[in-house]
């Protein structure tokens, strides 16, 4: 059974994907689709942030730091994210969060699954 697992980190939001292979469409929906859900607005003159494949550990990477989220913008990258992969048939299993005492941030874990 394959298994994915987000991580987002706050603030500025930094999102990771691991496991298994994701479709193209998908990571090129995520990019368009994330950084305008963000607390901050979107600068017409600066490129979008776009997820990078990793090699070692092997995975998806997303660096949103020019844009902040509050609750709310939490709150929508997480239903953007869970919008975008349930399309490519991924079942959310679980979540976590985390805050890290060092440096006042946050991450949450999305722990999804495939069928077969």
């Amino acid at each position: 059974m394959p298994h994915l697992v987000v991580n987002c980190t706050f603030n500025p939001p930094v999102i990771k994907m691991m496991g298994s292979t994701l479709r193209e469409e998908t990571v090129h929906k995520l990019d368009q689709r994330l950084p305008i859900v963000t607390t901050t607005s979107v600068s017409p003159k600066k490129e979008l942030p776009k997820f990078s494949y990793v090699q070692n550990p092997p995975h998806w990477h997303n660096d949103l730091g020019q844009h902040f989220c509050d609750q709310l913008g939490r709150s929508m990258i997480f239903l953007t994210m869970i919008e975008c992969l349930e399309g490519e048939d991924w079942k959310l299993k679980g979540t976590n969060t985390v805050t890290h005492p060092d440096n006042g941030k946050d991450t949450t874990k999305f722990f999804f699954f495939r069928e077969g």
